[in-house]
């Protein structure tokens, strides 16, 4: 059966979210169930040799060629990874192609789209010139948000959350609890959607239970606090770092991305020792050697690196913000769920795990049991009988 992966992006399998994920079910499809993969992405790229998990990878020029294109390689199932600039136009291409089937895979939180940026971050951004443009946008959204009511930007969204009602066979969330949200956006049947999650990013890991790991706190994120709130993150140091029993620990961020500056600049103004800037690196030697990991996220459609943390055996605390938190993480044995916003308690947890050292180790076996539920097989067959019965 061929199944053709639609992105923005070139599917990099070195690169975070969709993009990995991408080429991890590619990879497994291809190898387990015999499926052969295509790729296609909307922005150009110097990378032009196919992945290989992919026997052949296509930019996408318009809807004229994308049609020629599909009628060569003989139809198949065309999986859209969105939120995707393509996606509208490829349910445009439906009636022009009764050789294909469309699953729409909805990787984000439902309405992403209003979730706020913080205004420190936006009033530094338009000083700084950065993105101003959007981040203009996204202060009047946000000063139209204090006096509009919520279901007034839902219903906005709504036009956007339908349209995969009407062209894709089935639409895929990565938890049970999103579909609640979905709909709530833009009402469908039941039997429309399939819950997924994704799968582990990482080969299977060996964890030693003696295994020394550094007295180190690990953040892997893209750089951009509109989503992934960084911010709290420091803030969160700040606090800790007024107790001096914590002055052997290290903040260790891997990642870059359009806030940087501003991470960097807040650490240096608050005089904040022991963090560390990585910059854009594989996670894996990282996960390998912290001993906890922090998600502080506004919203996450299923946070990739909570897994990879936990795969890894590095134990994450995470705001229960996002719908698969609780799937991710059992709180107090396959990590430390927190209350959306709760700094202080946010801090009194991080410190008594900090504290722990066996604590910590035994979480830390459990995290590497927990993830098992994600593997790559499990998922692939997941994906594999909903494919089938399409």
């Amino acid at each position: 059966m061929n199944l053709i992966y639609v992105t923005d992006n070139y599917v990099n399998p070195l690169s975070g979210g969709i993009a990995r994920i991408s080429y991890v079910m590619a990879e497994a499809l291809s190898q387990q169930f015999g499926h052969v993969c295509y790729s296609v992405y909307a922005t150009p790229t110097q990378q032009i040799t196919p992945a290989p998990a992919f026997v052949e990878t296509h930019l996408w020029q318009n809807k004229e060629d994308f049609c020629s294109w599909i009628n060569r390689i003989g139809g198949g199932i065309v999986i859209v990874q969105a939120p995707c600039t393509l996606a509208q136009d490829i349910f445009d291409c439906v009636p022009l192609l009764p050789s294909i089937k469309i699953v729409n895979v909805f990787h984000g939180a439902p309405a992403f789209e209003i979730v706020p940026l913080r205004w420190n971050i936006i009033t530094y951004r338009l000083s700084h010139n950065i993105d101003t443009r959007w981040t203009l946008k996204q202060a009047i959204l946000q000063l139209a948000m204090m006096v509009l009511p919520k279901p007034y930007f839902l219903k906005k969204l709504r036009p956007k959350y339908a349209r995969p009602y009407e062209n894709a066979r089935k639409i895929v969330v990565l938890s049970k609890e999103a579909i609640e949200n979905y709909q709530s956006i833009a009402r469908g049947r039941s039997s429309d959607f399939v819950a997924i999650p994704n799968a582990c990013s990482f080969d299977k890991i060996e964890i030693p239970h003696d295994k020394h790991r550094n007295k180190e706190v690990l953040v892997v994120a893209r750089l951009d606090d509109w989503h992934k709130r960084i911010s709290e993150i420091l803030y969160i140091w700040t606090d800790l770092q007024k107790d001096h029993r914590f002055c052997d620990w290290v903040l260790r961020i891997v990642g870059d991305g359009i806030d940087a500056p501003f991470y960097k600049d807040f650490v240096k103004n608050k005089k904040l020792t022991n963090v560390i800037f990585e910059g854009q690196q594989k996670p894996l030697p990282y996960y390998q050697q912290a001993s906890i990991f922090l998600v502080t996220s506004a919203c996450e459609g299923f946070s990739m690196t909570t897994l990879e943390a936990q795969q890894c055996g590095c134990v994450p605390v995470v705001y229960d913000s996002f719908p698969t938190a609780h799937e991710l993480v059992t709180d107090g044995e396959s990590g430390i769920l927190v209350k959306n916003n709760d700094r202080e308690a946010f801090v009194e947890k991080l410190k008594h795990l900090m504290l722990e050292e066996q604590l910590r180790k035994d979480m830390s076996i459990q995290c590497a049991e927990s993830s098992l539920r994600f593997s790559v097989e499990n998922v692939a067959t997941l994906w594999n009988n909903l494919l089938q019965s399409l």
